[in-house]
């Protein structure tokens, strides 16, 4: 059990950390078949397992399990009765994805039908003639072409790089920039250069905290639910092993067997950082929207984006008010802070999400009549 528990967070800590690499390893968990082959299932031919390859895959008959691509070119014009998921290969579909589809830095063309989720990071989607999605459409960092037959019957959520353009006389004005300055291009360019940073280091946090969304949605809900469920134990667990972090490496230092295990120590907290913080910005979500008395996003992954964003908003526009933006960036800050260590003790008492804390209640058998005494 221990074995297995540790071959688990190791591959979770590797697709956190390196998302490429990882998606094979988490393959090899339930089927330990990594091909370097081309992959074809024919029409009429009939596959029970999940796939994982470097090459390239044609699928014109029936997958009954999940697809990982890495890299190689995806034609799909038969059913896959599972997830679909492409880290770099182009993907062509005209048949059917039963589950849902997640492209990283991979584009998309379809004119088949798509019956969960659509997530794509980095990568553009054309969507055809009779293309049917019936999931929710995400984008980060790309764009979408559509015909007007194409049916959507989810929500599409993008971020489009460009509103830079729109916004850069709105942040030139905060920064200052009058028309008759006689360096307007030298300030203009160095608000610019600020203001992309910044958008790169926000994008970049919520690719790395909705990537334990992606590939691990069940851990990321139960260390959301410890953190509510055990709000106390998982803000001392997690103050406790933020403590002893440092004392722990250093002991491990000492001994020269133990300086491999070093960097080892350091990507597992790493992956229980962003998977605990992951869990927290679901509640932060939660908490606003309530707030608010409006609906926010239904999906796990929008939860997760919409949560850090408010943190990484507030923390822009305290940036922006002076005087008392200086105390929004302070107590988001502290949320922050005390988000990643109720996240590290709820990932510590989930053992990284893998264990419920709401077991299934069982029913307690009826006590019996004591029987009257004749």
């Amino acid at each position: 059990m221990k074995n297995q528990l540790l071959k688990k967070s190791v591959i979770f800590a590797c697709i956190i950390m390196i998302p490429a690499a990882l998606m094979a390893a988490r393959l090899s968990l339930s089927s330990d078949k990594m091909r370097h082959t081309d992959i074809i299932i024919n029409q009429g031919e009939t596959l029970n397992e999940d796939i994982v390859t470097d090459k390239s895959i044609t699928i014109d008959g029936i997958l009954n399990g999940d697809c990982i691509s890495l890299g190689g070119l995806v034609k799909i014009k038969g059913d896959i009765n599972g997830d679909m998921v492409s880290l770099g290969g182009m993907i062509q579909l005209s048949g059917a994805i039963a589950g849902d589809l997640v492209s990283i830095g991979a584009p998309l063309e379809t004119t088949g039908d798509i019956k969960g989720d659509i997530v794509l990071i980095g990568a553009n989607a054309v969507f055809k003639s009779s293309a049917t999605a019936y999931g929710d459409v995400s984008f980060i960092g790309g764009h979408m072409e559509k015909d007007e037959s194409v049916i959507i019957k989810g929500e599409v959520h993008s971020f489009d790089i460009n509103l830079i353009n729109h916004l850069s006389p709105y942040f030139l004005k905060i920064a200052g920039h009058k028309r008759d300055d006689n360096s307007p291009w030298l300030i203009g360019g160095l608000v610019g250069l600020g203001f992309l940073m910044l958008i790169s280091v926000i994008l970049s946090g919520v690719v790395l905290f909705i990537l334990p969304a992606i590939f691990f949605p069940k851990n990321v809900k139960e260390v959301s639910l410890a953190i509510k469920d055990d709000f106390w134990k998982s803000a001392g667990i997690g103050t406790i092993i933020l403590v002893a972090l440092l004392p722990a490496l250093l002991l491990i230092a000492i001994s020269i067997l133990g300086i491999p295990l070093i960097p080892l120590a350091i990507l597992f907290f790493c992956a229980a950082f962003v998977l605990g913080f992951s869990g927290f910005t679901v509640i932060v979500t939660e908490r606003f929207f309530e707030g608010i008395k409006r609906s926010g996003p239904s999906t796990l992954i929008g939860q997760v984006a919409a949560g850090y964003l408010l943190l990484a908003g507030i923390m822009i526009l305290g940036n922006a008010i002076p005087f008392i933006g200086g105390i929004f960036m302070l107590a988001v800050f502290i949320v922050s802070v005390f988000g990643a260590i109720l996240g590290l003790g709820a990932v510590c008492i989930t053992r990284m999400g893998t264990i419920a804390i709401r077991p299934v209640a069982v029913s307690s058998p009826e006590k019996e009549t004591p029987s009257a005494e004749a």
